[in-house]
Protein backbone atom coordinates (compact mmCIF):
# COMPACT_ATOMS: atom_id res chain seq x y z
CA UNK A 1 0.00 0.00 0.00
CA UNK A 2 1.60 3.29 -0.95
CA UNK A 3 1.07 6.48 0.62
CA UNK A 4 -2.08 7.81 -1.11
CA UNK A 5 -3.97 4.50 0.24
CA UNK A 6 -2.98 5.08 3.39
CA UNK A 7 -3.81 8.61 3.69
CA UNK A 8 -7.18 8.27 2.06
CA UNK A 9 -7.89 5.62 4.34
CA UNK A 10 -6.88 6.96 7.52
CA UNK A 11 -9.00 10.48 6.36
CA UNK A 12 -12.08 8.08 5.64
CA UNK A 13 -11.54 6.59 9.17
CA UNK A 14 -11.28 10.08 10.45
CA UNK A 15 -14.43 11.07 8.29
CA UNK A 16 -16.33 8.98 10.12
CA UNK A 17 -15.79 10.15 13.80
CA UNK A 18 -17.62 13.14 15.29
CA UNK A 19 -15.11 16.11 16.11
CA UNK A 20 -15.65 16.67 19.43
CA UNK A 21 -15.08 12.94 20.49
CA UNK A 22 -11.58 12.70 18.55
CA UNK A 23 -10.55 16.00 20.17
CA UNK A 24 -11.62 14.76 24.05
CA UNK A 25 -9.24 11.72 22.69
CA UNK A 26 -6.43 13.06 21.81
CA UNK A 27 -5.81 17.10 22.63
CA UNK A 28 -6.36 18.15 19.56
CA UNK A 29 -8.61 21.20 18.37
CA UNK A 30 -10.66 21.69 15.73
CA UNK A 31 -11.53 24.66 13.77
CA UNK A 32 -13.08 25.60 10.39
CA UNK A 33 -12.96 21.91 8.88
CA UNK A 34 -9.65 21.63 9.92
CA UNK A 35 -8.00 19.50 12.63
CA UNK A 36 -4.95 20.85 14.99
CA UNK A 37 -2.44 19.09 16.61
CA UNK A 38 0.12 19.96 19.49
CA UNK A 39 3.74 18.81 17.94
CA UNK A 40 6.88 19.18 19.75
CA UNK A 41 5.11 22.15 21.23
CA UNK A 42 3.92 23.93 18.01
CA UNK A 43 0.65 23.86 16.86
CA UNK A 44 0.31 22.17 13.52
CA UNK A 45 -2.67 21.86 11.26
CA UNK A 46 -2.80 18.73 9.81
CA UNK A 47 -3.90 18.88 6.16
CA UNK A 48 -1.33 21.24 5.53
CA UNK A 49 1.30 18.64 6.62
CA UNK A 50 3.41 16.10 4.29
CA UNK A 51 1.41 13.16 3.18
CA UNK A 52 3.62 11.32 5.59
CA UNK A 53 2.90 13.74 8.69
CA UNK A 54 -0.60 13.33 7.74
CA UNK A 55 -1.03 9.48 7.94
CA UNK A 56 1.21 9.66 11.08
CA UNK A 57 -1.22 12.03 12.83
CA UNK A 58 -4.68 10.56 11.18
CA UNK A 59 -3.72 7.50 12.97
CA UNK A 60 -3.33 9.82 16.37
CA UNK A 61 -6.43 11.11 15.70
CA UNK A 62 -8.09 8.23 15.04
CA UNK A 63 -6.43 5.66 18.00
CA UNK A 64 -8.15 6.26 21.28
CA UNK A 65 -5.04 5.58 22.86
CA UNK A 66 -3.98 6.08 26.50
CA UNK A 67 -3.98 9.12 27.91
CA UNK A 68 -1.47 8.37 31.18
CA UNK A 69 1.66 7.07 30.85
CA UNK A 70 2.18 3.24 32.22
CA UNK A 71 5.11 4.87 33.21
CA UNK A 72 6.99 1.56 31.85
CA UNK A 73 10.15 2.46 29.61
CA UNK A 74 10.26 0.52 26.49
CA UNK A 75 13.21 0.40 23.75
CA UNK A 76 11.86 -0.11 19.72
CA UNK A 77 12.71 -3.66 20.14
CA UNK A 78 10.24 -4.61 22.80
CA UNK A 79 7.50 -2.83 20.74
CA UNK A 80 6.67 -6.70 19.78
CA UNK A 81 6.40 -7.78 16.79
CA UNK A 82 8.87 -4.47 15.02
CA UNK A 83 11.89 -6.62 15.17
CA UNK A 84 11.19 -6.98 11.17
CA UNK A 85 11.40 -3.11 11.01
CA UNK A 86 14.17 -2.83 13.94
CA UNK A 87 17.12 -1.85 11.48
CA UNK A 88 14.62 1.00 9.62
CA UNK A 89 14.04 2.84 13.09
CA UNK A 90 18.14 2.49 13.87
CA UNK A 91 18.98 4.09 10.43
CA UNK A 92 15.77 6.98 10.25
CA UNK A 93 15.72 7.53 13.61
CA UNK A 94 18.86 6.39 16.11
CA UNK A 95 21.84 7.16 13.55
CA UNK A 96 20.86 11.20 12.84
CA UNK A 97 20.04 11.11 16.64
CA UNK A 98 23.40 10.02 17.14
CA UNK A 99 25.34 12.15 14.76
CA UNK A 100 23.89 15.08 15.55
CA UNK A 101 23.89 15.43 18.92
CA UNK A 102 26.95 12.83 20.23
CA UNK A 103 29.46 15.42 19.77
CA UNK A 104 27.55 18.01 22.25
CA UNK A 105 24.90 15.70 24.39
CA UNK A 106 24.15 19.28 26.08
CA UNK A 107 22.37 20.30 22.82
CA UNK A 108 19.62 17.47 23.16
CA UNK A 109 18.78 18.68 26.89
CA UNK A 110 18.65 21.89 25.64
CA UNK A 111 16.73 22.20 22.99
CA UNK A 112 14.33 19.04 24.42
CA UNK A 113 13.75 21.59 27.14
CA UNK A 114 13.04 24.53 25.05
CA UNK A 115 10.61 22.28 23.01
CA UNK A 116 8.69 21.62 26.25
CA UNK A 117 10.61 18.36 27.57
CA UNK A 118 12.51 17.78 30.81
CA UNK A 119 15.53 16.03 30.92
CA UNK A 120 16.31 12.60 32.30
CA UNK A 121 18.97 10.49 34.03
CA UNK A 122 19.84 8.35 31.62
CA UNK A 123 22.88 7.95 29.71
CA UNK A 124 25.43 11.09 28.84
CA UNK A 125 21.94 13.07 28.22
CA UNK A 126 18.93 12.52 27.56
CA UNK A 127 15.62 14.36 27.75
CA UNK A 128 11.73 13.31 27.77
CA UNK A 129 9.32 15.45 25.34
CA UNK A 130 6.10 14.73 24.09
CA UNK A 131 5.74 14.76 21.17
CA UNK A 132 2.49 14.41 20.83
CA UNK A 133 -0.23 15.12 23.41
CA UNK A 134 -0.70 11.71 25.21
CA UNK A 135 3.33 10.27 23.48
CA UNK A 136 6.42 10.55 25.04
CA UNK A 137 9.56 10.27 23.98
CA UNK A 138 12.89 9.92 25.95
CA UNK A 139 15.50 10.61 23.62
CA UNK A 140 19.38 8.98 25.40
CA UNK A 141 23.22 10.06 23.88
CA UNK A 142 25.72 8.19 25.02
CA UNK A 143 28.87 10.40 24.41
CA UNK A 144 31.55 7.55 23.82
CA UNK A 145 35.28 7.35 24.48
CA UNK A 146 38.72 6.36 22.41
CA UNK A 147 37.64 2.49 23.25
CA UNK A 148 33.92 2.98 22.89
CA UNK A 149 31.59 4.28 20.02
CA UNK A 150 29.01 7.12 20.62
CA UNK A 151 25.62 5.62 20.72
CA UNK A 152 21.78 6.77 21.29
CA UNK A 153 18.21 5.13 22.09
CA UNK A 154 14.77 6.23 21.39
CA UNK A 155 12.19 4.48 24.68
CA UNK A 156 8.70 4.65 24.58
CA UNK A 157 6.17 4.62 27.41
CA UNK A 158 4.57 1.43 26.86
CA UNK A 159 1.34 3.37 26.09
CA UNK A 160 3.02 4.26 23.15
CA UNK A 161 1.46 0.70 21.80
CA UNK A 162 -2.29 1.96 21.87
CA UNK A 163 -1.65 4.70 20.13
CA UNK A 164 0.34 3.44 17.27
CA UNK A 165 2.17 0.56 15.19
CA UNK A 166 5.30 -0.24 15.11
CA UNK A 167 6.29 0.80 11.89
CA UNK A 168 4.03 4.30 12.91
CA UNK A 169 6.24 4.62 16.03
CA UNK A 170 9.52 3.99 13.61
CA UNK A 171 8.11 6.76 11.70
CA UNK A 172 7.05 9.12 14.55
CA UNK A 173 10.83 8.79 16.65
CA UNK A 174 12.51 9.87 12.85
CA UNK A 175 9.92 12.69 12.48
CA UNK A 176 10.78 13.55 16.27
CA UNK A 177 14.69 13.44 15.36
CA UNK A 178 14.86 15.81 12.61
CA UNK A 179 12.48 18.39 14.27
CA UNK A 180 15.00 17.95 17.08
CA UNK A 181 18.03 18.52 15.06
CA UNK A 182 16.63 21.51 13.15
CA UNK A 183 15.37 23.37 16.48
CA UNK A 184 19.21 22.86 17.52
CA UNK A 185 20.39 24.34 14.43
CA UNK A 186 18.03 27.32 15.07
CA UNK A 187 18.93 27.20 18.23
CA UNK A 188 15.53 27.59 19.18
Amino acid sequence: MGYQDALSLAKQKLAQLCPETVCENCSAQYEGGEYFLPWLNSKRAVSTASDAYQILWLHYLTANGVKEPIGHLMAYREMAPALFYEPKFIQRAIKPLVHYFAKCPGKLVETSIKLGGRETGFGSASATINVLPYLPLTFIIWEGDEELSPEGNILFDQSAKSWFVPEDLAMLSSFAVYELINAAKRNV
